[in-house]
């Protein structure tokens, strides 16, 4: 234990504390060589975690995609009937030119 805390600016009973938290949710495992307890890391949970998030990740970036799209939409149909409520000028009728 005093190995783990020496880097840390924390008490052996808190380093113990949080081994205790980080082994009941499986990321860390121990084991026992005569007096000593070495500690080892399964990343295993952690990559697990991960795929999770990044399955999420994806469907929010595609929905957020989506709603970016819809918006865009909306922007131009706002755009195209504020100029068709504009006055328009009017229509001058063509000059018929005659032909020699």
């Amino acid at each position: 234990m005093g190995e783990l805390a020496e880097p840390f600016a924390m008490s052996q009973p808190a380093i113990s504390k949080h081994l205790k938290v980080l082994e009941r949710a499986g990321l860390i495992s121990h084991g026992r060589q005569a007096q000593r307890r070495p500690r080892r890391l399964d990343p295993k949970p952690l990559a697990e975690v991960n795929q999770w998030l990044e399955d999420y990740r994806r469907h929010w970036e595609a929905s957020f995609r989506e709603l970016d799209q819809v918006l865009e939409e909306l922007k131009a149909l706002e755009a195209g009937s504020e100029q068709s409520t504009q006055p328009q000028p009017p229509i001058r009728p063509r000059r018929k030119v005659k032909k020699p």
